[in-house]
Formats: C-alpha cells, structure tokens, sequence
C-alpha cells in the first residue's frame, strides 16, 4: 500500500524549508527519490536537506559529475541520473558502496526505478505557476515511519 501527503511551496524558500525538514527528521539509510523536470526545484530541495542535515557550504546539482558527496553526522550523496544512459553505469561510478547508508537522494529516479529500494520515500515536484510547485511525497510499508509520520505532521500545517 502507498501512501501520500502533497505540499504546495509558493517559493524557492518553501521547497527549501521542505527539504531541510526532512533533513532534520533523517536517519541512517533515509533514500529520497526524486522526481521532475528541469526547474520545478530539486536542487533547492536538496540545499535544504543539506542544511537540515548540518552539512554547510554549497550544494550542487551534480548533473555532469552524476554524483556529490557532502560530509556530516550523516553523510549526504547526491545522484543525478540525467545524464546516464542505463542503471549498469551507476555500478561503474560505485553505486553499490554510495547507494546505500547516511543520506542518498536520486534525482531522476523515474529513468531507472529498478535502482530504487522499497524504503525509499519518492518526492514529485510538479510546476504550478512561475513560483508555486505541488510537491508530492510517497511511500511504501518499507519506508521510515518515523519520518512519514512527521511528513503528514508536516503537510497538515501547510
């Protein structure tokens, strides 16, 4: 069974703030997949999740590097899946040892869902307006409880 909560942010500070309270709630082995096109606020989302998680300086897109490693309690890594032709080339760049553990968010995880684990928490943002963006969250049975339910906690007050 999935379920859902959806957020509408009207601003790149509300998907921010989005993100870093996730990153606030996370625990080891938290996996966010992400979903959207070019625009609707990934990276904003992810800065946030950044600084959620105590994790200073700045933070990318790692479109051309495919993946970003930022150091903290929780370490964070930062797939971008854009750029890959096919799932066998994320094993290449060390998918087995980085795709698991601390902190990992997939950034196009629709290309290659068979990557995604069952406990991943898949967050679609969707563009409204010039500002305004319909976030969706979802998961699975394998997914955190302790962060789902501050997730539906969260989407209750906005």
């Amino acid at each position: 069974m999935t379920e859902s909560v959806t957020v509408i942010s009207r601003s790149e500070a509300e998907t921010a703030a989005l993100g870093r309270f996730i990153g606030e709630h996370a625990a080891d082995g938290l996996f966010l997949a992400l979903i959207g096109d070019l625009g609707t606020g990934k990276t904003h989302f992810v800065q946030g999740l950044a600084a959620g998680l105590g994790i200073e300086g700045a933070v990318t897109s790692p479109t051309f590097t495919i993946m970003n490693y930022y150091d903290g309690a929780l370490p964070l890594k930062h797939f971008d899946f854009y750029r890959l032709n096919d799932a066998e080339e994320l094993y290449g760049i060390g998918w087995d040892e980085y795709g698991a553990g601390g902190v990992v968010v997939a950034e196009w995880a629709d290309l290659f869902p068979e990557v995604i684990p069952p406990e991943a928490v898949t967050v679609t943002l969707e563009t409204l307006s010039v500002t305004e963006r319909r976030i969706t969250l979802s998961w699975g049975e394998a997914a955190p409880h302790l962060l789902t339910k501050e997730l539906q906690t969260y989407a209750l007050g906005h």
